[in-house]
């Protein structure tokens, strides 16, 4: 009976692992077919109803730079994985530094990005308001903008590698990409805000998928041992 306990567990682990792989992969896929190659100004993939090429922009036709100061707030910080996360939430230990009022603001809707890792994709879409590092760069979208659009047009292979050709210092150690030079890459964009929030909602939605099957992976994990 035990053993088919744990049977049934490992084959629920190998299951959502599958699942999880295939969203994953699905993810891969449309981040290359929902947004244009370098020779394109449409994608292969859109939505009904939108028929305008995409407009080629420097960053800061869409961006621009938050560098507001403050000490006080929730601290959070930039993964390559996972995006932004409360630092409550990472399990870490790291010691909070006594002095914090240099610390660089963050606000709900914009986007931060590890100015070090950046040619890694340390970025994401913040759904906090709080505090970071002021090793991070802030950018907070213009009018109009759908940063959780911008937040995975960014994580896409190409845009990294551009990141990283931009990047200045003498070694990987040392690179980094702050705002003056993130702003005048150029990216293409939807003209129409309503499409770029309808490509923001499925990546949305596919995201969602992921953590769900992680967490039921992880649960059933934790039943195993």
């Amino acid at each position: 009976q035990l053993g088919g306990i744990f049977k049934q567990l490992d084959n629920l682990i190998t299951l959502h692992q599958r699942k999880y792989d295939k969203i994953v992969n699905i993810k891969k896929a449309l981040l290359e077919k929902m947004f244009p190659s370098d020779a394109e100004t449409t994608p292969k993939i859109r939505f009904k109803g939108f028929t305008d090429a995409w407009e080629q922009h420097k960053f800061s036709y869409y961006f621009e730079e938050r560098n507001e100061r403050s000490g006080e707030g929730e601290l959070i910080s930039v993964t390559v994985s996972s995006g932004i996360k409360k630092f409550s939430e990472l399990g870490r230990y790291d010691s909070k530094p006594e002095d914090m009022s240099n610390y660089k603001r963050v606000i709900e809707g914009d986007i931060a990005y590890n100015s070090m890792r950046m040619w890694q994709g340390a970025s994401g879409y913040s759904p906090y308001t709080g505090i970071l590092s002021p090793a991070y760069t802030v950018i907070t979208p213009k009018y109009g903008i759908s940063a959780i659009f911008f937040s995975y047009l960014i994580k896409r292979p190409y845009m990294i590698h551009l990141f990283e050709i931009n990047s200045q210092g003498l070694t990987s150690d040392t690179w980094n990409l702050k705002y003056p030079a993130f702003s005048k890459i150029e990216t293409k964009a939807p003209i129409a805000n309503d499409e770029q929030n309808k490509i923001a909602a499925i990546f949305v939605k596919i995201d969602n998928l992921i953590t769900l099957h992680q967490r039921k992976q992880k649960c059933n994990f934790w039943l195993f041992v």
